[in-house]
């Protein structure tokens, strides 16, 4: 997992819409997309429910985000 992969997790979750994270970060949809199955692919578990509506955090994806969100910030300080 890459800075760059956790921040597009940060992003999306912040928007809750993979599409409107993917303006907000000026990528593709679909790169944005796979770069989150490769970080739930890599770490065996699911960080987003999808849906027509957006996207909400499953469980181990709120633990995600707990941990992702102290490392950004400290890589940021």
């Amino acid at each position: 997992m890459t800075l760059l992969q956790m921040s597009y997790i940060l992003e999306v979750d912040r928007c809750g819409s993979i599409n409107r994270a993917a303006q907000n970060l000026f990528v593709s949809q679909s790169a944005l997309s796979s770069a989150i199955a490769e970080v739930e692919n890599e770490l065996g578990i699911t960080i987003f429910h999808r849906s027509g509506r957006g996207v909400t955090l499953t469980n181990d994806g709120q633990e995600f985000i707990d941990y992702a969100r102290q490392v950004y910030h400290q890589y940021e300080t």
